[in-house]
């Protein structure tokens, strides 16, 4: 990981990130003080083991204390932690039990029981954020410049909110064992809080253009093997397996193709009766694995006279169907100078015009990688990912390609080279929907103002391709965006898994309060089976900020109440004025949730059998003791809905934007980009570039197929490895070198 500080602009942007974290997150902490301090003397109030007493009566007066000053205690830790993060080499927040090689000691027990409970409620936070905290991540490694960002390293992972919350208490006073009694009675207000706080800044991130998906990952390499050259036979023997190389190194599987056809070419030019192509003698044969060339003075002033010579451009698009079939027609092999060894259709012929004005210029070599050039554009011509309107915006690119690769042979064995990269990134953003736009311009637009800008700079100049690739690359990050927000998979994913997010929201908060209350087997299993329904519906409409689902929690809460056995007069008092209230409001929740009216009477009747047996017998309530055969166990229909890891999937090399190249039972091979995974049961859905359309995958049978070797992960959509690799062979065939 880089560790480049932000500089300008990002610096403040950073800035903004931190506050929009720490500041709604301490708020909302206090804003929750008075629930927090409700469920300590509730707590309190129930317990019977009197070594519990003492933490919980310290915590509470530790937070009565704290009212005014927590927010800003905890918005200061926050903001430290997030801080402090952006120094790599300034741990001075480290609080991890470690052991000392010099005393062989351990730190003390409370500070072992501190980090246990501020790891689990990081591990809560974390899979309760889900696609919120993956998103956050990859957009604060955009600012901060760094490839990747651990955990450790990374300002907005959830233990800055746990760990600045414990330290924010932690200045309050009391002793540790009060500290993890208040800091444990604030883990469900952390949960209910933070995905609204990490949402907020996520959406104004986006607003700032700073998106999940950035351009420097854009095609990272990965050894696969290549998909099948489109339009043609794959490639020979001869001209070495697809995607042998190593991104990024002059060598590899393409080093040697050449190596045979420039000795090829160089033996022909040399047979008796051909005359010799170039005065200037070739350069001696590069060490094994590498191309190398000279880029002689009369070769580079040939390449600046070379527009001057040529005849304008008639501006029509090409024939790409004739294109095809002269390419497909050309013959195995042609005898005479290698000038003519290779076919001239029409859909190269900028690149064989410019050959021939220059014949007097180019080495034998020279000439191989002209007719490759050549090849390479016909091979493009024909190739299925790329649209019409792509195809003829690419063939205006034949002069500055061909003048960028006759001096930088790198091109053939570099995956990373910018010109691959642009051709990927023509292709994938030419194939995506015209309808949506960036800036109010469409993909194809985009595609056209791009290749005018490399027409109008320095064809010579091999970063003139590597700023078209970066600003196409950012177009097309943006036009992904838009494209999801308009997809029918995933908005059909969006709207399923809504449903499960609000069965997954009801039975956390069921849980925590069960968790909290002690009551029976059968008041447990009559909450999820009969109020959580309600629940669900009412999340479904407003939310957990609606007045529904706030009266919801008071349902919830006053069940539990009068569930649990109570001994006291008043409690008994409050029971019989309770009781009535808490019926008609079950009702009105039942009308509303549009449960069956038999159905809502039975639920009611359940609870009076319930609530009969807690008043008749008060002891065996109270442990869990039923005088009746007990309830169905439930179903757990529930856990199914828990987020899937981000980590675990990161870790298995799934993430968005990466690429798979499945192969089908019918031997059909299709290259796909995944474009989006559900936060909550991880269901995938890719982008076919050649059909342009969505399909979606469980993530079960994903792993299945990569298992079984027929879904592969490769280096991005591969027509420009695709493209070299067939036409190497069509040129090694028209040698007879192949």
């Amino acid at each position: 990981m880089s560790n480049s500080k932000p500089v300008g602009g990002e610096s403040a942007l950073l800035a903004e990130v931190r506050d929009g974290l720490a500041r709604p997150f301490a708020e909302a902490m206090g804003a929750r003080l008075p629930q927090v301090l409700d469920l300590l003397e509730y707590q309190l109030a129930l317990t019977e083991q009197r070594e519990l007493w003492k933490p919980l009566r310290g915590a509470l007066d530790l937070l009565r204390n704290a009212r005014k000053s927590l927010p800003d205690r905890v918005a200061k830790e926050v903001a430290a932690r997030f801080d402090a993060k952006l120094r790599p080499d300034d741990d001075v927040f480290g609080k991890t039990a470690r052991f000392s090689l010099d005393t062989l000691t351990l730190v003390a027990d409370d500070q072992v029981q501190e980090e246990i409970a501020i790891g689990n409620a990081t591990k809560r936070l974390r899979d309760q954020l889900g696609e919120e905290l993956f998103a956050l991540t990859h957009r604060l490694a955009a600012l901060m410049q760094a490839e990747t960002l651990t955990d450790d390293r990374n300002p907005g992972y959830p233990r800055i909110f746990a760990r600045g919350l414990y330290d924010a208490l932690a200045e309050e006073g009391g002793d540790s064992t009060s500290r993890l009694a208040a800091f444990s009675a604030f883990g469900p207000s952390m949960l209910e809080a933070i995905g609204g706080v990490y949402h907020e800044v996520n959406g104004m991130l986006r607003k700032r253009g700073v998106l999940p998906d950035f351009k420097r990952s854009y095609g990272a390499p990965v050894q696969a093997a290549s998909r099948a050259a489109p339009g043609g036979p794959p490639a020979t023997p001869g001209a070495g397996p697809p995607g042998d190389g190593v991104g990024g190194e002059a060598g590899g599987g393409t080093a040697q193709p050449l190596e045979r056809l420039f000795a090829a070419a160089r033996a022909r030019e040399s047979a008796p009766g051909v005359p010799a192509a170039a005065a200037a003698p070739d350069l001696p044969a590069a060490a094994p694995g590498m191309v190398t060339i000279q880029v002689r003075p009369e070769l580079l002033s040939a390449l600046r006279a070379l527009e001057t010579r040529l005849p304008p451009s008639s501006g029509t698009p090409p024939d790409f169907e004739a294109a095809g079939r002269a390419a497909a027609a050309a013959p195995p092999g042609n005898a005479g100078h290698p000038q003519e060894a290779f076919a001239a259709p029409e859909s190269s012929a900028a690149i064989h015009r410019a050959k021939r004005e220059m014949s007097g210029a180019l080495s034998a070599s020279d000439v191989v990688v002209a007719d490759i050039v050549a090849a390479l554009f016909d091979r493009l011509f024909t190739d299925r990912m790329l649209s019409d309107a792509t195809k003829a915006q690419v063939g205006r690119l034949q002069l500055p390609v061909f003048k960028a690769i006759i001096q930088d042979h790198s091109f053939f064995t570099d995956r990373a080279h910018p010109i691959r990269k642009l051709i990927d990134t023509l292709a994938e953003l030419g194939a995506g929907e015209a309808e949506i736009r960036v800036e109010d311009r469409t993909p194809s637009e985009w595609i056209a103002a791009v290749v005018q800008e490399v027409l109008d700079g320095d064809g010579e100049d091999a970063q003139v391709f590597d700023r078209a690739w970066r600003r196409l690359a950012e177009v097309l990050v943006r036009h992904r965006e838009a494209a999801l927000e308009v997809d029918s998979e995933v908005l059909a994913l969006r709207e399923r898994e809504l449903g499960l997010v609000a069965i997954r929201e009801a039975s956390l908060v069921i849980s925590h309060r069960l968790a909290s209350a002690n009551c029976s087997d059968d008041a447990a299993s009559f909450l999820y089976r009969c109020w959580r329904q309600v629940m669900v519906y009412d999340f479904l409409q407003s939310g957990d900020a609606g007045p529904e689902w706030n009266a919801d929690l008071e349902v919830l809460d006053d069940i539990l109440w009068v569930l649990v056995p109570r001994t006291t007069s008043a409690d008994r008092e409050r029971l019989v004025s309770l009781l009535p209230s808490l019926i008609y409001r079950m009702k009105l929740g039942f009308v509303r949730a549009e449960v069956d009216a038999d159905e809502a009477a039975s639920h009611v009747e359940e609870l009076r059998v319930l609530l009969d047996e807690v008043i008749r017998s008060p002891v065996a309530a109270a442990h869990g003791t039923s005088r009746r055969p007990p309830l169905a166990a439930l179903a757990d229909d529930y856990t199914a809905t828990l987020h899937v890891s981000g980590a675990l999937l990161g870790d298995e090399g799934l993430a968005r934007g990466t690429w798979i190249e499945f192969h089908e039972p019918d031997g059909e091979t299709r290259r796909c980009r995944l474009t989006w995974l559900s936060p909550v049961q991880g269901t995938c859905v890719f982008k076919d570039l050649e059909r342009n359309r969505s399909f979606a995958i469980a993530l079960e049978e994903l792993r299945e197929r990569r298992r079984l070797g027929t879904a592969i992960p490769v280096d991005g959509p591969g027509v420009a490895q695709a493209s070299i690799d067939a036409a190497i062979s069509d040129v090694a065939r028209g040698l007879g070198a192949g």
